[in-house]
């Protein structure tokens, strides 16, 4: 029941309660969609919020994507980097080893080469050691021959003395 100005009195007083409870729904009613509204907005207001928040890490999950990718980009250079370092570094060991080797097989043709003249230094002075020996046996040997055919004023002693003079002598001179 609806309150009018064409209402009486006794309308009033016969439905009044109806019409406070009618009053009273109207103003809950009211109440309560004025709550849903501030219950609307605080929502929405939320909302906002969690989009806001929501672009934020967007936008810093793009910065990390970003940094993630540099950092992997970076990564394989040095990595490329390390492998020529080692290949430089293996190489370089090898060289090392190798000028090593080098030095090493020099020193010892050297020291052959050293050696070798040594030995001919050797040989030479014995060559030179028995041609003088060989002269001197032929010498002798011609002395002998001789003693042999000269008349007999001489004697196979004094050949002997002679012989054994010029061998000490001879063995001598080889030993200066």
């Amino acid at each position: 029941a609806l309150v009018s100005t064409q209402s009486t009195g006794e309308f009033i007083a016969k439905n009044g309660e109806e019409i406070l409870k009618n009053i009273e729904e109207a103003l809950t009613n009211m109440k309560s969609k004025s709550t849903n509204v501030a219950d609307v907005n605080k929502i929405r207001f939320e909302r906002d919020t969690a989009l806001k928040k929501c672009v934020k890490l967007d936008s810093q999950l793009a910065s990390v994507k970003k940094n993630k990718e540099a950092s992997i980009e970076q990564i394989t250079k040095l990595e490329e980097e390390l492998q020529s370092l080692r290949l430089f570094y293996n190489l370089h060991q090898s060289l090392s080893q190798e000028a090593s080797l080098r030095d090493q097989y020099n020193s010892q043709v050297s020291e052959l080469t050293e050696r070798l003249k040594q030995r001919e230094a050797e040989l030479l002075a014995s060559q030179r050691e028995n041609d003088a020996l060989a002269a001197m046996v032929k010498r002798l040997e011609q002395q002998l021959t001789q003693a042999d055919s000269m008349p007999n004023g001489y004697s196979p002693r004094s050949t002997n003395r002679s012989a054994k003079r010029i061998s000490s002598s001879s063995t001598v001179s080889s030993l200066m």
